[in-house]
């Protein structure tokens, strides 16, 4: 646009640099007539017109590119941004839940079952799409399989009640899950469940699965861990500690807890990467009485900076 601007004014100088001749030769055929003198007053005067001239359109084409730079720079940098790349890509997660029922030939419902589907999409990425999903399917199908056995096994259970004359009541296999944390770093899903194939009263349980969104890669509580730093011995010393506290005295068999039963708990299974912090999940009778229900250790994260890789902690 700025050599645009500069041809058009070197054109009009041009232009008025012929006219000006022209008038010069006008005035040297009245020379004859008027006097030398007068000729070359007037040939001085359109000299001076004309570089007068030049220097206005020149300066005018100046300024039009100045005031144009500005509008043509803010396009380019516009253009930039639209060809910048962006890696924070976000998955979607889809869950399905399904339930089903199975009977004795005599009708009577031997078995309850509620089941979990789960898909994962991430955009533009479909080998981290690939494995996040592998790896969840490789669970829902040993889930799946459980379920499977103890369906064969109900039919047993309830022959030899009857034969026993005692009252049936019908088994239950149910599994749910939630997302508990979805960002560009990390995916991860809660896994809820409660079983009950006879007894006094059935059994809860919860575990969890985190991904690194950027690899696809299940973490493991090694994996968070900051350089120099090894953090499942760090987190086992931090719930040892609020074991001690007066918030779980109600909840744990002891404040001295078992640490072989603790390391059950701060374990690849049993962790989550929430909003909050890192959450390690105490399923009933693993360090505390039934009652206590499923016990939960929040880490938060402000206090493990420097502790756990800054690429897991939220931005």
């Amino acid at each position: 646009m700025r050599r645009f601007i500069r041809n058009v004014a070197l054109l009009l100088c041009l232009c008025l640099l012929c006219a000006l001749a022209a008038c010069g030769g006008t005035a040297t055929e009245a020379e004859d007539a008027t006097g030398t003198a007068d000729s070359t007053a007037v040939s001085d005067e359109t000299e001076e017109d004309a570089q007068a001239a030049a220097n206005g359109a020149a300066s005018a084409a100046a300024d039009a590119a100045e005031e144009e730079t500005p509008e043509d720079t803010a396009g380019d940098e516009a253009d930039g941004d639209a060809d910048g790349t962006d890696t924070a890509v976000i998955p979607t997660v889809s869950i399905a839940v399904t339930e089903g029922s199975y009977s004795h030939e005599d009708g009577t419902e031997l078995l309850s079952v509620t089941m979990v589907s789960i898909s994962v999409s991430v955009e533009g990425r479909p080998e981290v799409e690939e494995s996040i999903n592998a790896d969840l399917q490789a669970l829902l199908s040993q889930i799946s399989t459980a379920n499977s056995d103890l369906k064969a096994q109900v039919d047993a259970d309830y022959e030899a009640t009857a034969e026993e004359g005692w009252g049936w009541y019908a088994y239950e296999s149910q599994l749910t899950a939630e997302v508990v944390r979805c960002d560009s770093q990390v995916l991860c899903i809660r896994f809820n469940g409660y079983s009950y194939s006879g007894g006094a009263h059935g059994y809860s349980f919860s575990y969890g699965r985190s991904y690194d969104v950027q690899s696809g890669s299940r973490l493991s509580l090694a994996f968070l861990s900051a350089t120099g730093v090894d953090f499942p011995t760090y987190a086992l010393e931090r719930v040892t500690e609020l074991c001690g506290s007066e918030a779980y005295s109600g909840l744990v068999f002891d404040t001295a807890v078992d640490q072989e039963a603790l390391s059950d708990v701060v374990s690849d299974e049993q962790f989550l990467l929430t909003e909050d912090g890192v959450v390690f999940l105490a399923d009933p009778y693993v360090i505390g009485p039934y009652a206590s229900g499923i016990i939960e250790f929040t880490l938060p994260y402000d206090e493990l900076e420097g502790v756990v890789k800054a690429d897991y902690l939220p931005s």
